[in-house]
């Protein structure tokens, strides 16, 4: 079954009203947390997915909290919330017995096109104590393209950081709407053994839409064969904004 060897991008509060659904489709998670589940999850609900995917062997990896945060940022106190929120979703991370989780970059190529040492210096330093948690913690950290214009600053910031337990998450649908740069070329400016994770949906190239696969202008079939070329091994996972788009993808996945 294909759905033994990927994650489908579930936010959590969904998660918790279609555990059902999880358990009868064995569907690996990849749990979204973001700020107002980070302050509001109870540890019954943790017990509860944790009982419920062990029981039925489900896998399960963690997406951290993205919108407004900017580990880069020029405000001191946003860097200091984003590293917060990170923290927060490292302690999440642990109760859930994840080992993975993808973290945005917070780049954004208009405000910082003449500033990129200065946010990936600042970068560097909201995430130290991320990182040192995240060993401790037995958890490897995937930095995910959001709206990059170009594979730079991702890869920029994995070098800057300078650990081999922080990968990139590499999104395709990002890549398709925010560069002119062809998806496959865009994965080939990755260092070897840099990707973790990939992060799969289709769109039309006009905006992040999150369509089921086959149902945008993003090539799967050759993008596979080109991560098999490069001889990349990562996490997939596929991010849905429908339920009922899951049953289409998987066989859409299975034709390909």
């Amino acid at each position: 079954m294909i759905t033994s060897e990927i994650y489908f991008h579930t936010p959590y509060k969904i998660l918790l009203e279609n555990l059902s659904y999880a358990t009868l489709e064995r569907i690996n998670c990849e749990i979204y947390v973001d700020g107002p589940a980070l302050d509001d999850y109870k540890e019954k609900e943790i017990r509860e997915i944790n009982g419920v995917f062990k029981e039925n062997s489900i896998k399960k990896i963690v997406h951290g909290p993205f919108m407004d945060l900017n580990a880069g940022s020029y405000d001191a106190e946003i860097r200091k919330l984003t590293q917060r929120r990170y923290l927060q979703a490292l302690d999440f991370c642990k109760k859930i017995d994840g080992r993975n989780i993808v973290l945005h970059t917070g780049f954004h190529p208009i405000f910082y096109k003449h500033h990129k040492e200065d946010w990936l210096k600042n970068s560097a330093k909201t995430l130290q104590p991320v990182i040192k948690k995240a060993l401790k913690c037995k958890v490897r950290i995937c930095v995910e393209n959001s709206i990059d214009d170009s594979p730079e600053m991702p890869i920029s910031l994995i070098e800057e950081i300078g650990s081999m337990d922080v990968l990139a998450c590499f999104d395709v649908a990002h890549y398709n709407v925010f560069t002119k740069m062809p998806i496959l070329d865009c994965l080939a400016k990755y260092p070897p053994g840099s990707i973790g994770e990939i992060h799969l949906s289709d769109n039309k190239g006009d905006f992040d839409s999150h369509l089921a696969l086959g149902e945008g202008n993003i090539n799967f079939k050759e993008f596979f064969a080109k991560i098999k070329e490069l001889k990349i091994n990562p996490i997939i996972t596929v991010e849905p904004h429908k339920i009922q788009d899951i049953p289409k993808i998987i066989s859409y996945l299975e034709s390909i």
